[in-house]
């Protein structure tokens, strides 16, 4: 789902989501007192995190490779710019390693007593990587690499068993050791821009700010995400690039086209039963893909990339008769 050009498809580069330029504010609940609260720095990310755990674990048993979900959203150095840079190392430290930039409420990361502001320094003795040798890379074009690496030493640690934190807050390093549940991968980030936009790159899901403006409710925000993890979660990147499915604007021509809109409708309907396992109400996916088409239809139809209203209507009327008859995970009727 994407405005014109930039649909899952097409978008086969790397991410680029720098977080923001400008301060983040410390929100009220950084400093919860109840120790499985929830923490955030920014509001709009911690909600992104909470659907992407509620999705993440709900959907435990739709995916095949158990992955260690934790609740806990980390932000980086070198996803700011310079200036914001300054800021992030006076205010958090952020030159010391990942930072927490939110925990979701109940989640193994809050039941930890980790908190928004906290900075990760070790995992299981071992450090991670300087984040200022990330932002030198980040000149040499490969800063996404260096995030990844710091990421996939905390995922790779919680995969064997409970992770032991060495951890900064306000100057003082403590220990915490970190569980995980098992989930599906759902690694969700969010991105400041005026394009209602939302992509996947087969690891990552972007959402952006001025989708979090369009959509009414969390069960529509539920159906974006869960269709972009969706196309993560079924190797659509993966099969389009063996098909050699090109990205850019020749991605709309000749049979490019029709592969790409099966990839679509696969996520069209795997991601309303994501969306369905994390508890959220999936008959929303009519009333915003309407308003979603009136408004921003006419570039999608441009490329022929992604299946038109009827069809968006008739996958989710069939997908939601189909679960209509399965009990919601954790959901009692």
């Amino acid at each position: 789902m994407a405005l014109p050009v930039r649909c899952i498809a097409a978008v086969v580069a790397r991410i680029a989501f720098l977080l923001a330029a400008a301060v983040v504010p410390v929100s009220s609940t950084y400093a919860a007192s109840d120790p499985q609260a929830a923490t955030t720095l920014r509001a709009e990310d911690l909600r992104i995190a909470r659907i992407a755990y509620h999705i993440a674990i709900g959907a435990r048993s739709l995916c095949a490779d158990p992955y260690p979900v934790t609740g806990l959203l980390l932000h980086h150095l070198a996803e700011y710019d310079s200036a914001a840079r300054r800021i992030q190392i006076a205010r958090y430290a952020l030159d010391q390693g990942p930072g927490v930039l939110a925990t979701v409420e109940d989640s193994p990361a809050a039941r930890s007593g980790l908190a928004a502001g906290d900075v990760l320094l070790s995992v299981n003795g071992k450090a991670f990587p300087d984040p200022r040798a990330v932002v030198v890379k980040q000149r040499r074009g490969s800063w996404r690499k260096g995030i990844d690496a710091s990421e996939a030493l905390l995922e790779n640690a919680l995969r064997a068993g409970p992770a032991r934190l060495r951890v900064l807050r306000d100057h003082v390093e403590r220990d915490v050791e970190l569980n995980a549940r098992p989930g599906c991968a759902a690694r969700v980030r969010l991105a400041r821009s005026s394009q209602a936009n939302a992509f996947s790159d087969g690891v990552h899901v972007v959402v952006t700010t001025r989708i979090l403006d369009f959509v009414r409710s969390d069960d529509e925000l539920a159906v974006v995400i869960g269709h972009e993890l969706a196309h993560n979660l079924l190797g659509h990147k993966a099969q389009l690039e063996a098909q050699g499915v090109p990205g850019g604007l020749l991605a709309g021509i000749g049979k490019n086209a029709s592969r790409i809109r099966a990839t679509e409708e696969a996520a069209d309907r795997f991601g309303l039963r994501l969306a369905w396992a994390g508890g959220y109400d999936v008959r929303a996916a009519t009333a915003f893909w309407q308003r979603f088409y009136a408004r921003f239809g006419s570039g999608l139809r441009i490329f022929a990339t992604h299946p038109g209203m009827r069809t968006r209507e008739s996958l989710v009327n069939e997908t939601i008769s189909e679960l209509s008859h399965e009990q919601q995970p954790g959901v009692p009727r």
